[in-house]
């Protein structure tokens, strides 16, 4: 397999890290945390300094603290301090749709026109129910 740099997310960067990544042609993401990495203020300056091109600012709702509404956060942030509106949207939306989208399984129209819901569909034989009845919408009976 022969890895293309403009396909190859490097994530967790920050002000030390971006320059090598982008200067070699990958994609920078920042993972947004309030207390430790990377926070919202850092990534408004990294913006201003290297422009909106092949960067993603992401975040996280996992084992420490983090804040999963980061990107919606620093993309206010970035508007109150400047940045272009086009340069928010490329950096907390378009970017990560584009690199996460080329393999055709990821698509604007999974949550602009969402289906409904089917809780009675398992995955990998499981449920996420604990005894509760599935809810099942109308458009989603077959």
């Amino acid at each position: 397999m022969v890895w293309i740099p403009s396909q190859v997310v490097i994530d967790h960067n920050n002000e030390e890290t971006v320059k090598d990544v982008l200067d070699r042609g990958f994609i920078a993401a920042f993972t947004i945390y309030p207390k430790t990495k990377m926070g919202n203020e850092r990534m408004v300056e990294v913006v201003k300094k290297y422009g909106s091109t092949n960067i993603i600012v992401d975040s996280s709702a996992d084992w420490g603290v983090s804040d999963p509404l980061a990107v919606p956060k620093t993309a206010n942030l970035m508007l109150k301090r400047g940045i272009a509106r086009e340069d928010v949207v490329k950096t907390c939306y378009q970017n990560a749709l584009d690199i996460f989208g080329t393999n055709g399984k990821m698509k604007e129209e999974h949550w602009l026109n969402p289906k409904g819901i089917n809780q009675a569909q398992l995955f990998n034989d499981n449920s996420v129910l604990r005894g509760q009845e599935p809810r099942v919408d109308s458009d989603q009976i077959k």
